[in-house]
């Protein structure tokens, strides 16, 4: 439930803190007082449009929080949690900040959040009904969530079989139609991807090629280069210019060193490493001459490396930025490639597996739909029970259920028809609130307190159930009085054992069942006027109740009235009434 509202320099609100408690919350005051003030803040912390003329002139930023305990609703902690939302300690702390210059901010426990999310949290968190967008009731695809809620487990278990084989229904028809796109466009596809795979297949690549070839072409390119290079080392190694080569020098000095060993044994390892010198140039020269001989200059092969090289790189501008690349993309084309020409198979295996779906899917579908219509005319003749005490005597309600047929919906007894996760069904609620008029539909010809009334209705019903955790109803006394607004009062009451209900009005008639009672006040001075609330002690509620009922004609008589009415409410509630 809602715990704490704080509001701070929006619109005639300078800074405000407001704990609210469990059951009804009350909120009265004279007309201008701000009790719509208090509405707007708490609709934009549920994500409706924040704009600048809800700052308060003269200030820089408006900013609202409000925390919600949710200890008692372990039920909304899946559907929380499917937008990444958790509660610390129990709680949901929603921030809006409306500044006048730059952007405005949105916080979840602290942490910066879209409204799209925001919004999400909020609907599920508050239900607001009175003269804002924030009503469930006009939107006619949420009054299948209504009918729903009254369902047992079995229903809830048929809903979901109905919900799965759906998303079933749906892979497979997306399937089907890729495969069967324009029959044109796939024989073209097939015959691109037939020159693609082939085009790689035939250029017979291998992984580490391209830099081998670059290596052969340098390699080729400089020949006589390397020939001559080659060969001028060997001569200076193994013939010298003078007829005397190093290799004949080293010999010589082995010789010469060698025998000075047996003169001087310290110079063995010296002879013995000129020997080792000897062999290794000698074993070089043998090299050379035989790198020399293969170097030849070889302009057919340099042609075919460069020809080979030109076409992997033709090759990597189409399908990867190296060899490895181009293969994987090869491999993962053949598989399409395989796929597409083999879709007529796939075809036939798919309309058999479809058909198979739809059948089940088509009777489970049914079997929803029946319940469903139980569960409506269950709902239809409670609603107009609790609609006829609170001043809609002549009301007719019913809840209407239909299908929207579709030349490629699911096929049933009646024909194919169009199918959601939620079934074949569209509910939407009718009504008429005067003899002699037919029921139509409840968004189009309900005004802002029958939809109240509605809806109090249906939380009368499904209160003990209900999901979300607070209820805020606003202008829900327009048009009633007298014996009316008693029976809304009780209503009220009734459904705030079952949830945070907070009302705004202007009748005692309700406010008498306020466990809480807050008095919206204006005070205005030369320079400012500002908007504030507080929570009522016993002598003040009366003075307020008095006021609510008798205007400015407060007399001994009617303050005793009131301590009556408040005696007995009080023992109604101590009872078994609510």
């Amino acid at each position: 439930m809602l715990t704490e509202l704080y509001i701070e320099n929006f619109a005639l609100i300078e800074r405000l803190t407001v704990t609210f408690s469990a059951g009804l919350n009350i909120l009265s005051g004279e007309t201008g007082a701000g009790k719509s003030i208090v509405i707007d803040a708490i609709n934009v912390l549920l994500g409706e449009r924040a704009g600048i003329d809800f700052v308060r002139t003269g200030t820089a930023r408006a900013q609202l929080q409000a925390t919600f305990d949710l200890s008692d609703c372990p039920h909304l902690l899946p559907a929380l949690a499917e937008v990444g939302v958790e509660p610390e300690d129990g709680l949901i702390v929603l921030t809006r900040e409306v500044a006048r210059e730059g952007r405005n901010a949105a916080r979840i426990n602290g942490r910066v959040s879209p409204i799209s999310v925001i919004r999400r949290v909020g609907d599920l968190l508050v239900d607001l009904h009175g003269q804002h967008e924030h009503q469930s009731l006009l939107r006619e695809e949420h009054h299948i969530d209504f009918l729903d809620a009254l369902g047992d487990d079995a229903f809830t278990q048929t809903a979901a079989e109905v919900a799965a084989l759906v998303r079933q229904r749906a892979a497979l028809l997306h399937e089907r139609h890729t495969l069967q796109t324009d029959e044109r466009d796939r024989l073209r596809t097939i015959d691109l991807l037939t020159f693609q795979v082939e085009e790689i297949e035939r250029a017979g690549l291998a992984p580490g090629e391209e830099e081998e070839l670059s290596t052969e072409r340098t390699r080729l390119a400089n020949a006589e280069k390397l020939h001559a290079a080659a060969a001028s080392v060997y001569g200076l190694l193994y013939e010298g210019d003078d007829g005397r080569s190093v290799l004949d020098a080293l010999g010589s000095a082995e010789m010469s060193l060698g025998g000075l060993t047996r003169f001087d044994t310290a110079l063995e390892p010296l002879a013995a490493a000129l020997e080792a010198a000897t062999v290794q140039v000698s074993e070089l020269c043998r090299e050379l001459a035989a790198y020399r001989d293969a170097m030849q200059f070889d302009p057919e092969r340099l042609e075919e490396v460069e020809e080979r090289l030109n076409l992997i790189g033709t090759l990597k501008r189409k399908y990867g930025e190296d060899i490895p690349a181009m293969l994987a993309y090869g491999r993962a084309k053949r598989d399409e490639l395989d796929r597409l020409s083999n879709s007529t198979v796939r075809l036939l295996e798919l309309a058999a597996e479809l058909k198979r779906v739809e059948t089940r899917l088509a009777e489970r579908a049914e079997a929803l739909s029946a319940a469903r219509r139980v569960l409506a005319d269950r709902l239809g003749a409670d609603v107009l029970a609790e609609l006829l005490p609170l001043g809609m005597p002549r009301a007719q309600f019913a809840v209407v259920l239909g299908r929207q047929p579709q030349a490629d919906g699911v096929p049933t007894a009646d024909g194919p028809v169009a199918i959601t996760a939620r079934g074949i069904d569209v509910v939407a609620f009718h009504i008429s609130a005067n003899a002699g008029e037919p029921p139509k539909p409840l968004a189009k010809v309900a005004s802002g307190g029958e939809l109240s009334r509605v809806m109090l209705a249906l939380k009368a019903v499904s209160a003990r159930g209900a999901g979300v955790p607070t209820l805020v109803f606003d202008e829900i006394d327009t048009g009633i009085g007298g014996r009316t607004a008693e029976a809304v009062g009780e209503k009220l009451a009734h459904v705030s054992r079952w949830a945070q209900v907070l009302c705004v009005t202007h009748l005692a008639q309700l406010a008498f069942y306020a466990d809480t009672h807050f008095l919206l006040e204006k005070t205005s001075t030369e320079e400012r006027t500002i908007s504030t609330m507080r929570a009522l002690d016993d002598a003040a509620r009366i003075d307020e109740l008095a006021r609510l009922q008798a205007g400015g004609r407060i007399t001994e008589a009617v303050l005793g009235h009131i301590r009556e009415v408040l005696d007995e409410i009080r023992a109604q509630k101590s009872g078994t009434l609510f």
